[in-house]
C-alpha cells in the first residue's frame, strides 16, 4: 500500500477535447532537515523516516517527465522515484486503467484506480485531516503565475489498541506533515481537472486536493519526521504527444503486478 499512497498517481482520466497535450518535468529532492526541533523525538520513527524517503527518492533527487491530453497521461520517471524503477512509465487510459510499462524488460503490468482505492480500504488506511489556506502572495514557477499555499496534515497512525500499551510513552501515534505549495489557477486550468481526476487521484484521497485548490501544484514543499521534500517543475508547456506516446508497446508483455502477485 505504501506505493499506492506515495506514488499518489492512480487514474480515472475523463475524456475532455484539447487543442494539444500539456508537457512539464518536475524535479524533486529530498533531504534531511537541518533544523533540530524537526527531528524526530524517538528513534523508531527515524528509522521509519529513513526507509520511508529511500523508497520515495532513492538517490535523494529524481525527475519526472508528464504528459496530459485527451488520450490519457503518461509519467516517465528519469530516475527511481516513489516506488517506481528508473525508466518505468505509467499510462493512465480513459476507461480508469493504469499501466506499468518496463522498457528494459519489455513488460507491463495493469491495475486500474478503484483497485487501488479498495486496497487503501482493506487496509483500513486513515483518512488524514488537511487544513489549506491561501496566501494573497503570487510568484512564477517556469514562467507560469502561481499563488502560495500554505498546509498542515495530520493522519491517525493505525495502531491496534493491543499494542498501544507497550509503547514507549514517546511514541508518536500521528503523523503530521507541515509545508507550502504554488498552485497555479490561471493557465493549464483544462488540464488541471484531468490531472486531478487521473494522476493526482490517489493524492486526492489523502486529502492533497486541498492544497492543489482546483489548479496545477508547481511547486511544492513538505517537511515530515526530519526530512524536507521538495518538488518544482522546471519545464511547462502545450505541444503535441508523440502519436503512440499513451500506448503500450505491440512486443510489450503483460506481467503480474508488482506486490500482488495476479494481474
Amino acid at each position: 500500500m505504501t506505493k499506492f499512497i506515495i506514488a499518489g498517481c492512480l487514474s480515472m482520466l475523463v475524456t475532455v477535447p484539447l487543442s494539444a497535450d500539456l508537457k512539464y518535468t518536475q524535479h524533486m529532492q529530498v533531504q534531511k532537515s537541518a533544523t533540530a526541533t524537526d527531528q524526530p523525538a524517538n528513534p523508531m520513527i527515524g528509522m521509519l523516516a529513513d526507509a520511508l524517503m529511500k523508497q520515495m527518492v532513492p538517490g535523494g533527487e529524481a525527475d519526472v517527465l508528464y504528459l496530459v491530453g485527451e488520450k490519457g497521461a503518461r509519467i516517465e520517471y528519469m530516475q527511481a522515484a516513489m516506488g517506481q524503477a528508473a525508466g518505468s512509465i505509467m499510462l493512465f487510459t480513459p476507461d480508469g486503467s493504469l499501466i506499468i510499462l518496463n522498457p528494459k524488460e519489455k513488460t507491463y503490468s495493469k491495475t486500474t484506480i478503484q483497485a487501488a482505492l479498495d486496497g487503501m480500504k482493506a487496509a483500513s488506511v486513515p483518512t488524514p485531516e488537511v487544513t489549506a489556506k491561501r496566501t494573497g502572495q503570487f510568484d512564477t514557477v517556469a514562467g507560469t503565475k502561481c499563488e502560495a499555499i500554505t498546509f498542515d496534515w495530520k493522519m491517525n497512525l493505525p495502531i491496534p489498541d493491543a499494542a498501544r500499551a507497550s509503547l514507549p510513552p514517546d511514541f508518536p501515534t500521528t503523523l503530521n506533515m507541515t509545508g507550502d505549495a504554488c498552485t497555479t489557477t490561471d493557465q493549464y486550468q483544462k488540464y488541471a481537472e484531468i490531472v486531478a481526476k487521473g494522476p493526482n487521484a490517489m493524492m486526492g484521497a489523502m486529502g492533497f486536493d486541498k492544497i492543489a485548490q482546483g489548479g496545477l501544484v508547481l511547486r511544492q514543499k513538505m517537511k515530515l519526521m526530519g526530512y524536507e521534500m521538495t518538488s518544482a517543475i522546471t519545464q511547462i508547456g502545450e505541444e503535441a504527444a508523440p502519436p503512440n506516446a499513451f500506448e503500450i508497446p505491440a512486443d510489450y508483455k503483460e506481467v503480474p503486478m508488482p506486490g500482488t502477485g495476479k494481474f
